[in-house]
């Protein structure tokens, strides 16, 4: 089999004396160079590196030796060769193994892996059997999903372990896939997600599954119905979470946040083990045992995946959670920016004129510290729209609103960023808030000056930087997860406005006015310092 890139050919590369594990990373690389990077990302192709692959597997409980294995986006069968490496030096076991691929492309390199596992294998006097089924996963499977289901169904395979790197891309809500399993769907989420909702599924009692994905899948309205299935159907019992977002598929170019998460087909553990490493050569691992109520956090009827990786952050979680408010409980509610660019071009205008009937328009860039700077350009990006019957429904009056970026990048300093809009300072009727901010806002009523100082301040401190770090692992700031932070009293609220104006700039200074105020006896110099008394 020979595939062309640009003008050269590459040869497909030989087993010589290499075992099976190292053979489908010889594989997974010269498939690689053989398509492009567009053509595989469009199929969600990210292979499983070597050292994660031996990693995934080394999270298996092992107790019998009659084992069903499955591996539903099987790729080249890196994830499977980790496996039988992995209990190839046990007593003698009979290994069956399901593996899916439906990409004409890469199943002649998965039989490859596989004929060479079961040599392997057999030499150490293991029986091993594979089966290879070209389908699609989803669709192949849909009877799992049926009204009677159980693993004592001898015309449905169930399995004892799952290893799965599952594709990415976003799924079609029309597609036959979404349509089977239409109980997950909620906007647009993964495919991932569904691979892991199936999985779990297909596991006998007591049975595990182990996947990497992205971290997404923990908090957001996306996943909301994913996740409340998912964890009424397995328990999580590992977590295992990359401090780098470049280092695990850095060979294709992918920038996110990764998980290694391990479940179980039985009831919730009181402990899961929280591990992390910087990067994919797992050199300097660490661990600790956080309380699953740490982790598995339930608010507003929503349900969230916490992962704190040390007893620090763990700390930081339970201070927090002891605040008895929300903002819906302070009569609050947290909103998107409504106007969205591309849908209002015509109303759009590069400056404001007060002869016309205008209003201005804020972005992030109008964030200055914890005050909204206006008029202020960046990249050419319109300040003002018209004022019309078609803009009615974009524009809102003028009133004192906390605006909160909806995205930052990993590397900056906080991820939530804050700021103020006071009606006393923004001689203005209407205003518009471009989509990628939100604003916080009172639903009847107005929020006083001292109520929009506070909340802005607070949501600025470090501490409620980190405790929602470990609640979000993605640079955008959902109006959901926002919805679910606990917030102090009210009177804190407002005492924390009447200490801090939007000049303070230094971080240090905030953090040490809200710990005072809250009672927290210098619990920020602790955080910057990365401990806690």
């Amino acid at each position: 089999m020979v595939s062309q890139t640009s003008s050269t050919y590459l040869r497909l590369p030989e087993k010589e004396d290499v075992d099976a594990l190292d053979y489908s990373i010889k594989l997974a690389d010269w498939y690689s160079k053989s398509k492009s990077q567009k053509l595989r990302k469009s199929k969600g192709q990210f292979f499983t590196p070597k050292e994660v692959s031996i990693f995934m597997a080394n999270l298996i409980t092992v107790r019998h030796n009659d084992i069903r294995l499955l591996d539903p986006g099987a790729g080249v069968g890196t994830l499977s060769a980790a496996f039988c490496s992995r209990v190839s030096n046990l007593p003698k076991i009979t290994l069956t193994l399901d593996a899916y691929e439906n990409d004409p492309n890469l199943v002649s390199l998965l039989r490859k892996v596989l004929e060479a596992c079961r040599s392997e294998l057999e030499s150490k006097g293991h029986e091993f059997r594979y089966r290879i089924y070209e389908n699609d996963f989803i669709l192949h499977n849909k009877q799992y999903f049926g009204e009677e289901n159980n693993s004592s169904d001898s015309e449905r395979p169930f399995y004892n372990f799952i290893l799965a790197n599952p594709p990415y891309y976003k799924l079609n809500r029309e597609s036959p896939q979404a349509n089977i399993m239409r109980r997950f769907i909620s906007g647009h989420p993964n495919m991932y997600a569904l691979f892991m909702a199936l999985s779990a599924k297909m596991l006998v009692p007591n049975g595990e599954m182990v996947f990497i994905t992205p971290r997404s899948l923990c908090s957001g309205l996306y996943y909301r119905k994913f996740r409340e299935w998912f964890l009424k159907t397995v328990s999580i019992d590992h977590i295992h979470i990359f401090e780098s977002r470049r280092d695990v598929f850095e060979k294709d170019g992918v920038l996110q946040e990764n998980i290694i998460i391990k479940a179980k087909k039985s009831e919730g553990t009181k402990n899961i083990t929280i591990s992390t490493s910087k990067t994919k050569s797992f050199h300097d691992l660490r661990s600790i045992e956080a309380s699953s109520s740490d982790v598995i956090f339930h608010k507003n009827g929503d349900i969230f995946i916490r992962i704190p990786s040390s007893e620090h952050e763990v700390k930081i979680l339970r201070l927090v959670d002891s605040w008895p408010n929300t903002l819906k409980n302070l009569g609050l509610e947290i909103s998107t920016g409504p106007v969205v660019v591309f849908r209002t071009k015509k109303n759009l205008r590069s400056k404001f004129n007060e002869r016309e009937k205008e209003a201005p328009l804020l972005w992030m860039h109008n964030f200055q510290n914890m005050k909204i700077t206006w008029p202020l350009t960046k990249n050419k990006k319109p300040s003002a729209m018209g004022i019309n019957e078609s803009t009615k429904s974009l524009l809102l009056p003028v009133k004192n609103y906390v605006l909160v970026k909806r995205f930052s990048s990993k590397e900056q300093k906080r991820r939530l960023y804050a700021a103020v809009l006071l009606k006393k300072d923004f001689h203005f009727d209407l205003v518009g808030i471009e989509n990628h901010v939100n604003y916080i806002h009172k639903i009847n009523g107005e929020l006083t000056t001292l109520e929009a100082l506070g909340i802005a301040s607070l949501l600025n401190t470090s501490l409620i930087d980190r405790y929602f770090r470990l609640l979000n692992g993605n640079t955008q700031v959902n109006a959901t997860d926002v919805r679910s932070l606990p917030l102090p009293d009210l009177h804190m609220i407002e005492d924390i406005g009447k200490r801090i104006s939007v000049q303070v700039t230094d971080q240090a200074v905030l953090d040490e006015m809200a710990s005072e105020i809250l009672g927290l006896n210098g619990i920020f110099e602790n955080i910057k310092a990365g401990v806690m008394p």
